[in-house]
């Protein structure tokens, strides 16, 4: 098996920052399903969720001649994405809501509106519970399930052991549990 070894002159984030137009295709199309995937799960909107990836790969487009290639994209991406559906967020603020982006949801006799009200209650008691956690366990918790970042990355973001961090996790949502135990039961 022939494995191919990355150096800096073959490196798609560095191609792609010097304006090679193939490695930031391949970079957009590599990274684009796990950023919809944040963004659907922040904004239960897939158009506003593919407005946060289109917003999110135009901002790392820009950005990407500053970006550190020794450092890994994933996080990088993840982060511009998730601060996106927070500009989205906060705009659905400002505005208000269209009624019109849940018409179909309302209008589709297969959706159980309380089940959707439920689903969303209880998304809020989770939320809430992650913000309860102390703080190195809560960005723990933010890092590995809402940036899908690995316990290796997590480990170099934090200047950690990996085996400690697995540890913290486990805590993490051993406490999680607990505090959540009661309202799921």
């Amino acid at each position: 098996m022939n494995s191919r070894v990355l150096t800096w002159d073959n490196h798609p984030v560095v191609k792609a920052s010097a304006g090679d137009e193939a490695a930031l295709q391949i970079l957009l199309e590599n990274y684009r399903p796990i950023l919809q995937q944040i963004a659907y799960r922040q904004l239960r909107n897939s158009e506003d969720a593919n407005d946060a990836v289109q917003e999110t790969l135009l901002r790392a487009f820009r950005a990407l001649p500053t970006f550190d290639a020794a450092r890994c994209i994933k996080p990088w991406l993840c982060r511009i994405c998730h601060n996106c559906c927070i500009d989205i967020l906060r705009a659905r603020k400002l505005l208000g809501e269209p009624i019109e982006s849940h018409e179909l949801t309302l209008a589709d006799p297969r959706v159980d509106i309380a089940e959707l009200a439920e689903g969303e209650a209880e998304n809020q008691l989770v939320m809430e519970a992650i913000n309860r956690l102390p703080d190195p366990y809560r960005d723990i918790i933010v890092m590995r399930h809402f940036r899908h970042m690995e316990v290796n990355e997590i480990a170099d973001r934090l200047n950690a052991p990996e085996g400690t961090v697995k540890s913290w996790l486990f805590r993490a949502r051993t406490l999680l549990r607990k505090d959540l135990a009661p309202m799921f039961a």
